[in-house]
Parts: C-alpha cells; sequence; structure tokens
C-alpha cells in the first residue's frame, strides 16, 4: 500500500513500452486469430475485460478502449477499505495555485495581489473559492473515487480541524470533537461523494487536529467501538491523510505548534498501525519542502509513504500515485503497428483503462504489467477492428480526462524535479563559498 513514486512511474512506463514493441519483433506483422496467452511470473498475472479475445470491436475512430486488473500474488481475493481524511482547517481557505473547477481564471490572494483597497473584504484569501486548497482536496478524492471499483473497494470520509475561542486561542471545550465522519466505509461511492460537497459548502474552519482525523478514521476501519462502518474482515486498510499544515490541536493554542501536538499525533498513529493500518500522507504547500515532522512521522510508525505537494493543485494528480494492490504499472501496446499508447491510467486498486490506436482488420495487443516487487507479467491478445459512424462522446470525454490526468501529473512530476535541481545547486553554491579560505 504504498504510493509509486512518480518519477520512477513514469520512467518505467517509457521502457516498459520500449520492451513490449522490442518483443513485437518481425512477428508483429502476422496478426493472429485469437489470443496467445504468455504465461505470467509468479508474482503478478493480467486479466483483460474487454476487448475480449478474437471479438470484433466497432468504433468510430482508431481508438479502441482497452480495460482490465493487474493482480498481484496474493492479492486475488482482496478487498480494500480506505479511509480519505481531509483537513478543512482555515489555512485551506488559501489558493491551491491551480485553476481547480476549470473555469479558466486561477484564484488567487487578494491580500498579496494588485487589487483596489477594499475590492475584496479582509477574510477573503482567494479570489475564487472554488480554487482553493480544500476545493483541490475535494477534488482529489473525488477523482480518486472515479477510479476505483465498487466490488473490491470501500471508501469512507472523515474530516479535521477545531474550534478555536478567538480570544485565548485555545479549544472551546475541553471535550470538543475536532474530527467528523462524512461518510462511513460503504462500497456505494455516492456517499462519500455527498459528503465531499456537504465539506465544500461548509468551507474551511478552525484549527489542525492531526490526532482527532486518524484516530475516528482508525475507529471506523478497525471497528473500535462507536464505529458507524460495518466491520470489513480481512480487507486491507489504509488511510489517505491531506494537509496543508502542521497539527496545533489538541494542546495549547492554536497558533503554536506544542510538542504536545506532535506526541498526539505520533500516538494516534501508533493505535493505526496496531490495528493493521498503513497511513499515507501528503503535505500540501511550501511546508513539504521541509519534510514536516508531524505528516513524515505519522507516515513512518505506520510503514506508509510521505508525498509532498509543493503546489497544493496538484494534488489531484499526486493522488492518484497510491497503490494499494502492489501493482507498480502497466503498459499497452499495438504490436501490429509497433505503437504504444501513453493514453493508460492505472489505478490504486490494480485496474486500468487505455485508449489503444489501431488499424482496420486484425491487430494484436500487449499488456504488460509490473507489481512492486519487480514481477512482471505480458498477456497479448487478438481481435479485429471495424470502423463503424456511431456517437462516441462519452468515450471521448473519459480519454480527455485521462489526458488531462497524466498531463497534470508530468507537470507535478516536472515541477518537483525543477525544485530539487534548484535547491541543490542553490545548496552547492552555499557549500563552495563557504569552503573557500
Amino acid at each position: 500500500m504504498r504510493a509509486r513514486p512518480l518519477l520512477h512511474r513514469l520512467a518505467l512506463r517509457g521502457s516498459a513500452a520500449a520492451c513490449l514493441l522490442a518483443a513485437a519483433g518481425p512477428a508483429a506483422a502476422q496478426d493472429a486469430a485469437n489470443a496467445t496467452p504468455i504465461p505470467p511470473s509468479a508474482g503478478i498475472r493480467v486479466v483483460v475485460e474487454t476487448p475480449g479475445p478474437g471479438s470484433t470491436v466497432k468504433a468510430r475512430d482508431n481508438l479502441v478502449e482497452v480495460r482490465g486488473t493487474a493482480i498481484a500474488a496474493g492479492e486475488e481475493a482482496q478487498r480494500f477499505d480506505v479511509m480519505v481524511v481531509l483537513d478543512v482547517s482555515g489555512s485551506t481557505r488559501y489558493p491551491s495555485g491551480a485553476d481547480v473547477d476549470g473555469d479558466g481564471v486561477v484564484g488567487e490572494n487578494p491580500q498579496e495581489g494588485l487589487y483596489a483597497p477594499g475590492e475584496y473584504p479582509p477574510d477573503v484569501l482567494c479570489t475564487d473559492p472554488d480554487d482553493t486548497i480544500l476545493a483541490a482536496e475535494v477534488a482529489a478524492a473525488r477523482t480518486l473515487i472515479a477510479s476505483l471499483r465498487p466490488e473490491r473497494t470501500r471508501v469512507g470520509l472523515a474530516t479535521f480541524s477545531g474550534a478555536v475561542d478567538p480570544e485565548t486561542h485555545l479549544q472551546r471545550s475541553r471535550d470538543q470533537k475536532n474530527a467528523e465522519l462524512q461518510a462511513p466505509l460503504s462500497a456505494d461511492f455516492s456517499r462519500a461523494l455527498a459528503g465531499l460537497a456537504a465539506v465544500l459548502q461548509r468551507g474551511p474552519h478552525g484549527a489542525t487536529d492531526f490526532s482527532a482525523g486518524i484516530r475516528l478514521a482508525t475507529t471506523e476501519l478497525a471497528g473500535l467501538p462507536g464505529a458507524v462502518s460495518s466491520p470489513g474482515g480481512d480487507a486491507k486498510k489504509v488511510i489517505l491523510f491531506l494537509t496543508d499544515g502542521t497539527p496545533s490541536f489538541p494542546i495549547g493554542r492554536d497558533d503554536v505548534e506544542d510538542a504536545g501536538d506532535l506526541e498526539a499525533a505520533v500516538n494516534a498513529a501508533r493505535l493505526a498501525r496496531a490495528a493493521g493500518i498503513k497511513i499515507n500522507t501528503y503535505a500540501l504547500g511550501t511546508n513539504a519542502l521541509g519534510r514536516p515532522v508531524a505528516a513524515t512521522e505519522v507516515a513512518r510508525v505506520t510503514v506508509g509513504s510521505f508525498t509532498p505537494v509543493l503546489e497544493p493543485g496538484a494534488i489531484v494528480a499526486a493522488l492518484q500515485g497510491v497503490s494499494f494492490a502492489n501493482i507498480e504499472d502497466v503498459a499497452v501496446a499495438n504490436l501490429t503497428l509497433r505503437e504504444d499508447t501513453p493514453d493508460v491510467r492505472l489505478n490504486p486498486d490494480g485496474s486500468f483503462q487505455a485508449f489503444v490506436p489501431v488499424r482496420e482488420g486484425n491487430n494484436r495487443l500487449l499488456v504488460n504489467a509490473v507489481a512492486s516487487d519487480g514481477s512482471v507479467a505480458n498477456v497479448e491478445l487478438a481481435f479485429r477492428f471495424e470502423a463503424a459512424p456511431q456517437d462516441s462522446r462519452m468515450r471521448e470525454r473519459e480519454l480527455d480526462q485521462l489526458r488531462q490526468l497524466n498531463t497534470e501529473l508530468l507537470r507535478h512530476v516536472e515541477a518537483e524535479r525543477i525544485k530539487r535541481e534548484k535547491r541543490r545547486t542553490r545548496v552547492q553554491k552555499e557549500i563552495e563559498i563557504r569552503s573557500e579560505p
């Protein structure tokens, strides 16, 4: 249940595609009438659901959609219980740096920009409320849910913050609840989606209590007393924890990061680990550069992963990098055309979707999958393609969404690479300066 490193995943996809085409050899010119299975390794297998072997596919354009599932060894009957835990504290009112709502305008902080005095009230921190950090978190969760399959995964939703007394900066009451269950674990994803809509409508508020969010999610996943969710049995349990800050509650003032706040978060993580739960943390914003202790420790204690997301708006792409199913990557190529496709989407549960270029007549495809332990499996599939005038607007929308997500992922990776290089160069200069006699 670790997040796939984005740079490695993209590099792997390119090399995997090259291997696929090389494997085609001279035989790529000879079309097969039926599928030719290639025995998989012991560590992984691939099931292609569509198109079927030997079938005839008709479409308006020369693209065929391929759907299937890659299954790592020991994961055949595996189900997943996933709690998405969102930071809804007051700081999530700030701009995410991305056009989250896709209206062509990126929200900015009017208190820092060139805006006329009084154009925005002092408490407005983003000119487009649909481009805030909270909006980006919600969009990321929605995209994640859309990629999952209810037959394998249950999803729940929780939020955390903490009501603050404006005069003392302390909690309003000693027994207040700083986390809320928005949707219990369910294979009916509409419940989590409704919860996300309610979170966005309610908006950011309060302080930041890591421990409350972790404990509530643990209660639901482990079926502890007070849980609303039904027991998940042997399902793998994971928390996806999104935050743009550091814990400021439950100890002391909300404007002071106390050692007790960190201790409470780590203790909550230990409870999660004892219940067999892994926590993947995502730190949004510039503070991610310093590898914030709370977010990294929570992940470390539970043997989860820590992912820094310097531009909060990139969380939509970054969250897709998580893997529950121990599948590293999937690549697809048309052996007949000797072309691979970049339009592949690997979902966290191991299912995948690809749009592959084809030609009239017989086509041979090869699906290549890599497990987290390095095991590789290949499945070859033969079918016939016939061009046919039909409405494919829904498929075109799916392809556009897939390409947009992959583009955002690439942009996120490149931004991370550039910032790392600038940081390395800056530090190297300091080293040289300070090393001079």
